[in-house]
């Protein structure tokens, strides 16, 4: 006797070879990742449009007290960094909840695309972001975080380089 119950080490309990998973089921695994990371980029493109949309609106009250001196207008710049820090953090965290740089993607074209709709010349003048000094900040910086972000997300798949000997 060989001192090993049900067959060789390694194989099933009936004695044959373990079960390995099927072509077939690598393959419907992989379809519905694909169709899963797809429906996850949808819905964070949506997103990064919604906070476009609202982020652009609140970007007009970052020059409605302007005038009222050098105070309002250093809060003012504090409150862009701020956001613009939080605008980064907002697409980092959506690469990191998706375990895809593509998510980071989806929200900064979402959000890009909403900023460019809002800044299209009408015949009645720009309404919501003006030819003022902190609309172009916010505009600038914005799309500057945001490349960012993208660009950082995708730099955590990449593979480490060999040690310095």
């Amino acid at each position: 006797m060989s001192g090993t119950v049900g067959g060789a080490p390694g194989s099933g309990a009936e004695g044959g070879p373990a079960a390995a998973p099927s072509a077939d089921t690598a393959r419907r695994s992989a379809a519905v990742s694909a169709v899963l990371t797809v429906l996850t980029c949808v819905v964070v493109l949506a997103l990064g449009a919604a906070v476009g949309l609202v982020g652009s609106f609140g970007a007009g009250w970052l020059t409605r007290y302007w005038d009222a001196g050098a105070l309002a207008q250093i809060l003012a710049g504090a409150g862009l960094l701020v956001f613009l820090a939080l605008l980064y953090g907002a697409c980092r965290l959506v690469a990191w909840g998706s375990r895809r740089p593509s998510a980071a993607l989806a929200f900064a074209v979402g959000y890009l695309a909403t900023l460019v709709v809002l800044v299209v010349y009408v015949p009645g003048g720009d309404v919501v972001i003006t030819g003022h000094l902190m609309h172009y900040g916010y505009l600038f910086g914005t799309m500057l975080v945001l490349v960012i972000a993208v660009v950082h997300s995708g730099l955590s798949r990449l593979p480490s380089p060999p040690p310095a000997r």
